[in-house]
């Protein structure tokens, strides 16, 4: 799903935030940015919205989202350990009450990992610790994108609606 005017799903994670007076950050890869669109699309998402970093690049994920470079060597961008880093250090970085983190493969080619395009690790992180996932997406560069996108937001709604 591409930025579209009443993102119900957008919407949802607005209520959710304002309902707790909560507020999030959110830390892209893959995505380009298209989770943080998605956000600020929805009007009044200032009241919840903290900030949005696009990282692409190894020395980029280190500077920006105070990740060492050792660790992701060593664990991995793709991973839901590479996420779950991020995710942490960026809400410890900005304050964030909720991150959501992503990194992936969109393709169409492999690039240096081995994990096959398509492979996606996503981390939320919250209050009451963070939780990751895996996912293996199917698609163009752009729907993969897309449906990065649409997954990290329908996980940030599963952990604001779990209370976590």
């Amino acid at each position: 799903m591409s930025i579209q005017e009443n993102d119900a799903l957008a919407a949802r994670v607005g209520e959710l935030l304002l309902a707790r007076e909560a507020r999030v950050a959110v830390a892209e890869s893959t995505a380009g940015g298209l989770i943080s669109a998605r956000l600020i699309s929805v009007s009044g998402a200032s009241k919840w919205f903290d900030r949005g970093l696009v990282a692409y690049t190894m020395p980029s994920k280190s500077d920006t989202l105070g990740v060492s470079i050792e660790f992701l060597r060593e664990h991995g961008t793709v991973t839901p350990a590479g996420v779950t880093a991020v995710a942490e250090s960026v809400r410890e970085r900005t304050g964030a009450d909720y991150v959501i983190a992503e990194s992936g493969m969109a393709g169409p080619t492999k690039g240096r990992t081995s994990r096959p395009v398509g492979g996606v690790s996503f981390a939320v992180a919250g209050p009451a610790g963070t939780v990751s996932e895996e996912l293996q997406l199917e698609g163009s560069r752009v729907a993969i994108m897309e449906q990065i996108a649409e997954h990290a937001l329908e996980m940030l709604v599963a952990a604001l609606d779990s209370g976590a």
